[in-house]
């Protein structure tokens, strides 16, 4: 019976080890920049920032800025998106477009950075 209730204490550690590398993996990403597009100052949008696979037709959006975040070689591409949404958000975008795919580089000493850039907009309604 104790040797059951320590095997499950371990598992359970095991678990939470785990989970906490993923998170910390996933979430391994820079601050985001944000560059201005414009001198003009917006809200912050409060709602969910949607991510588009184009720019919609000229004159149904306004572009607020770039944002570009930095990641590590284990960094998810949707962690990236989550703060490029967030940064975009802050400055008063309500939607975001990649300008491309996620771009790999690799420094000197062969660790790979990723790099996400995105148009942050703000749709006409």
């Amino acid at each position: 019976m104790n040797d059951s209730r320590h095997t499950r204490h371990n598992r359970r550690r095991v678990v939470l080890m785990v989970m906490a590398l993923a998170i910390a993996i996933g979430g391994c990403t820079s601050p985001a920049k944000f560059r201005p597009a414009t001198g003009e100052k917006f809200p912050p949008y409060e709602g969910e920032v949607r991510l588009l696979e184009n720019l919609p037709a000229p004159g149904q959006y306004r572009r607020i800025g770039v944002v570009v975040v930095e990641g590590v070689q284990l960094t998810q591409e949707a962690a990236m998106v989550d703060v490029a949404k967030r940064s975009a958000a802050a400055n008063g975008a309500d939607a975001i477009i990649k300008q491309a795919p996620v771009k790999l580089t690799k420094d000197g000493a062969g660790s790979v950075k990723k790099t996400l850039a995105v148009w942050a907009i703000r749709l006409n309604r």
